[in-house]
């Protein structure tokens, strides 16, 4: 069983910003190599689901665009759970996402119908490690931060791992945006 998702990769310079802004924060850091926006999480599969998972992203097409990092977040609410560096609001991404998402579909997964919000994890945090009034103010003192225009010309297809650090992420195969 191999656990697979799509997503963009940022460049080092972005990948540069983004570990600045992480300095500081509480919890498991997300390591450089690590750094990415999913697209879509596909869950865990065996070899054929894949290879037809493989099979509808070569049959996807979408054109490249540019996006932007733009202030931090955290999921949690009152319990925060993850910190993230905020992806604006781009109607490329939106629909790159539906394509990649209905891919997993026509490879025969169930995808999760949770609403897409597109961010760079940064942080995972323990339950309690940190109070949601002092998760607020760490991102009230991240909310100016602003990276781009990052170019997408290409998503990967990723396999996720598990390991000692948290989980190791590799590239399996890049799709282009044209």
């Amino acid at each position: 069983m191999i656990r697979l998702f799509a997503a963009l990769s940022p460049p080092d310079p972005i990948r540069d910003r983004l570990e600045m802004l992480s300095q500081g924060l509480p919890g498991r850091l997300v390591p450089r190599a690590n750094l990415h926006v999913t697209l879509a999480f596909y869950g865990g599969m065996d070899e054929a689901q894949a290879a037809d998972l493989h099979a509808a992203l070569l049959a996807l097409r979408s054109p490249a665009f540019e996006f932007w990092l733009d202030g931090a977040g955290a999921f949690g609410g009152t319990r925060p759970r993850l910190i993230y560096a905020a992806v604006r609001p781009d109607p490329a991404l939106n629909a790159l996402h539906e394509k990649a998402a209905q891919a997993g579909r026509d490879a025969g997964l169930a995808m999760e119908a949770a609403r897409y919000v597109p961010h760079v994890t940064l942080s995972r945090l323990r339950a309690g490690e940190i109070s949601d009034r002092a998760c607020a103010k760490l991102l009230a003192g991240r909310a100016a931060f602003l990276a781009g225009p990052v170019a997408a010309s290409w998503f990967g297809l990723y396999r996720s791992d598990p390991g000692h650090g948290g989980p190791v992420y590799t590239l399996l195969q890049r799709y282009p945006l044209r």
